[in-house]
């Protein structure tokens, strides 16, 4: 059939506003694009997480060495693991000149003042005997510390200004509850680190004369450490003794921060375990 050509006029003005009046169809592959206001509020967020992120990087990088440094602590005290403490003491909870309970002395005080400086490894106090002219013998003796037998470390820090080579200090022990005290040494104890620097003359009267020992001038505290093994059943008692000649004077020594406990264990190594064989 034949369309009058008025109809088909008519037809086709129908769909070409039809047309205008639809919205453009999307293709699947065009996004809507992001509002400016959207974007204006992303950029400070995005700016605040770079900065933290630039933050925690730093962080790291100076912790690092510190946690490495503190790590390898091994000769100080604490080290770095948990050990079986034996005994501690900083001598910061009494007031000077009394030593705290269970030390004793008749010579050694405790100090928070004067030199040698500094007065102290821990704030406030610490155990101080005095350097005189005189020939003197000044012992400070722990409290008596059970334990079952088996090496044991002692910590301690330990500054000392003493006549060079005449006047000086030593570390000795006692199994027999303070009967009788040896040096570390001769105990079969070994410094790890921080031990005796030189020897006293015999030329002048001092009581340690010939004996390897603390003398001289440290320059501030120091730290000494060393094991000691402990016969089985024995108690353990440590004397600070400090020996001086008939002549000149110095400042004196002073220790301060002193822990005595059972070694760390060293970690076993695994053994890795074996490929299994592939099954037939």
């Amino acid at each position: 059939m034949t369309v009058p050509p008025n109809q088909a006029l008519r037809a086709n003005r129908c769909t070409f506003h039809a047309r205008l009046r639809s919205p453009p169809a999307q293709s699947p592959m065009t996004s809507t694009p992001t509002p400016k206001y959207a974007r204006s509020h992303l950029w400070p967020i995005l700016s605040l997480l770079l900065f933290a992120i630039a933050s925690v990087i730093a962080l790291a990088t100076i912790a690092s060495p510190v946690v490495n440094r503190e790590g390898s602590n091994l000769t100080g005290w604490p080290p770095p693991c948990d050990p079986v403490v034996l005994l501690t003491e900083y001598f910061d909870n009494v007031m000077p000149p009394a030593l705290p309970p269970g030390w004793s002395s008749t010579t050694w005080v405790t100090s928070n003042s004067g030199v040698p400086t500094p007065p102290a490894d821990t704030l406030l106090n610490s155990a101080f005997v005095d350097d005189p002219p005189t020939i003197s013998d000044k012992q400070l003796i722990s409290p008596n510390i059970s334990f079952g037998g088996a090496t044991v470390r002692v910590f301690f820090s330990n500054n000392f200004n003493l006549q060079e080579g005449f006047d000086g200090g030593v570390l000795e022990v006692s199994f027999d509850n303070g009967l009788t005290f040896q040096d570390i040494l001769t105990a079969g104890g070994t410094f790890i680190y921080g031990g005796y620097n030189g020897s006293i003359s015999t030329c002048c009267g001092n009581p340690l004369a010939g004996r390897e020992a603390w003398t001289g001038n440290s320059g501030g505290f120091i730290q000494s450490t060393a094991n000691l093994p402990v016969p089985f059943g024995s108690t353990v008692m440590l004397r600070w003794r400090m020996g001086s000649d008939n002549s000149v004077s110095d400042a004196g020594w002073r220790v301060d921060s002193v822990a005595v406990a059972v070694p760390c264990r060293t970690q076993p190594r695994l053994r890795p375990r074996p490929t299994p064989a592939p099954r037939p």
